[in-house]
């Protein structure tokens, strides 16, 4: 018992990790090339890193069982992601003082913190 549930805790920190890692590729490489932006190191944190796609990640395939339907794994997830990126958000401007993104300029958005866009992608 004790090994599974090691194995898990395993699979969870490496999959937290690998996530953490394809949000950082999107938003420091595949979002600015594809707007014509420069390249650049995305986040808060040194390195190929932004926790909030990991934990993001790791609570949906927590919640939610792949057994069920594709397209509402993708609903119910994408309104999972978009609560954790507005709570995150909201924290870190209360913690930092200062705005880690600001989607004030795009249409359908919530105070900024998150947006219709976002919600799809």
């Amino acid at each position: 018992m004790l090994d599974a549930f090691a194995n898990n805790w395993t699979i969870l920190v490496i999959s937290f990790f690998i996530y953490s890692f394809c949000g950082w590729i999107w938003e420091s490489l595949v979002c600015p090339i594809a707007t014509g932006h420069k390249i650049h190191n995305s986040g808060f944190l040194t390195g190929p890193c932004i926790p909030i796609y990991g934990s993001g990640a790791i609570v949906v395939c927590a919640l939610f069982p792949i057994s069920k339907d594709w397209s509402l794994i993708f609903i119910e997830g994408a309104i999972v992601a978009c609560f954790i990126e507005y709570l995150t958000s909201y924290f870190m401007e209360k913690m930092f003082h200062a705005r880690w993104w600001d989607y004030s300029q795009m249409r359908f958005n919530l105070n900024g913190r998150i947006c219709l866009e976002g919600f799809f992608i």
